[in-house]
């Protein structure tokens, strides 16, 4: 990430105090790195970016949103899925569908202005890839076109993000499209709502996971969150709000940046009452939705984080979830099984 060098002094005094408090708990700096020491030796060159003792830090530690117009951050998300749905019809028959999905965005989100305590982030995509036969692809989708760069907007103060104008640019690429020749060819593959939802979880996320949070050693409430598994660009599935906790387990210099580690499980229940989503389920064994029916889930998953304390985003992370679903009608059920990865990291 790059900042401005005045605002970087103006968020340093927080940091300044973690340095302290790791060196008045014998931890050995040089210049901005701790250097990792093998068994019976001196440090070794090359290692110089060992993570801090929890022992050196305060008891608690509060995460905050600071963003400056050039702040920016290249980055590759990468969110992947096995899904396993089961029909059981009412003569007991089952039915088994099973797929692999997966999405990678390499991209640029840049400050672009900041007014009062809103921030406003341009995103500019570069490579998009979906999964095929176990690779990675180019997106079909995007010879079309797609709208680039767009922007979003988040309040440092709440967390809040407005996504409006990337959804309104996107609506509006959309319907140019449907009015050509690859209108009917991508509108059967490639819902519009789901795909947004997806990409404003992916590009949101790092400001707001673990942002505007307080944390300690120990693992404390991290209050109400939603997900999103990713079932590819042309399903349909609500975002599922949960609750967790996290805690910080290390703190760590790189150069100038000074990271914060952290990591965090959740529990959740999905919305099921949604006949559009059970509707996109059933058709793929050709069934038609029921009028009527019921619906039970859970979600659970864990993450891994390194949070970059000048700027309050995530520089880095790893999840992984768990979702289960099923439903109920006229003596047949419908379970879905799916276990989700996802994947944040820097691009140099």
């Amino acid at each position: 990430m790059r900042r401005d060098s005045r605002i970087r002094y103006l968020a340093m005094p927080s940091v300044a105090v973690l340095s302290a408090l790791l060196l008045a708990n014998g931890c050995a700096m040089n210049k901005g790195a701790v250097r990792t020491t093998s068994s019976g030796g001196p440090a070794s060159a090359g290692k110089m970016e060992s993570p801090h003792a929890k022992a050196g830090l305060p008891k608690e530690i509060e995460v905050a949103l600071r963003l400056s117009p050039g702040d920016m951050w290249k980055s590759r998300f990468i969110a992947t899925s096995e899904t396993k749905r089961t029909l059981t019809g009412e003569d007991g028959k089952e039915s088994v569908k099973a797929r692999t999905v997966g999405i990678e965005h390499t991209v640029t989100q840049k400050v672009v202005d900041v007014s009062g305590s809103v921030a406003r982030v341009e995103v500019t995509e570069g490579d998009t890839r979906i999964l095929q036969e176990g690779k990675f692809v180019p997106a079909p989708y995007k010879q079309f076109n797609s709208p680039n760069p767009v922007v979003f907007t988040i309040d440092t103060a709440t967390g809040k993000t407005d996504f409006s104008a990337l959804r309104q640019a996107y609506e509006k690429w959309m319907a140019d499209l449907k009015e050509g020749p690859a209108g009917d060819i991508i509108g059967k593959t490639f819902r519009l709502p789901s795909y947004l939802a997806s990409i404003e979880d992916t590009y949101g996320k790092p400001f707001t996971r673990v942002a505007g949070r307080k944390l300690s050693a120990e693992e404390t409430a991290s209050g109400k969150d939603v997900i999103l598994p990713f079932l590819g660009p042309g399903a349909a599935l609500a975002a599922v709000p949960v609750e967790g906790v996290m805690r910080y387990t290390a703190f760590e210099t790189k150069g100038r940046k000074h990271l914060l580690n952290v990591s965090g499980t959740y529990t959740g229940q999905p919305d099921l009452s949604s006949p559009d989503e059970l509707a996109v389920r059933l058709s793929d064994f050709g069934r038609a939705a029921p009028k009527s029916f019921t619906g039970s889930g859970t979600a659970s998953g864990r993450f891994q984080s390194s949070v970059d304390l000048l700027s309050g985003r995530e520089e880095r992370g790893t999840g992984q979830l768990s979702y289960t679903a099923k439903w109920v009608f006229y003596g047949a059920t419908l379970t879905e099984e799916v276990v989700g990865k996802s994947i944040l990291e820097p691009v140099e």
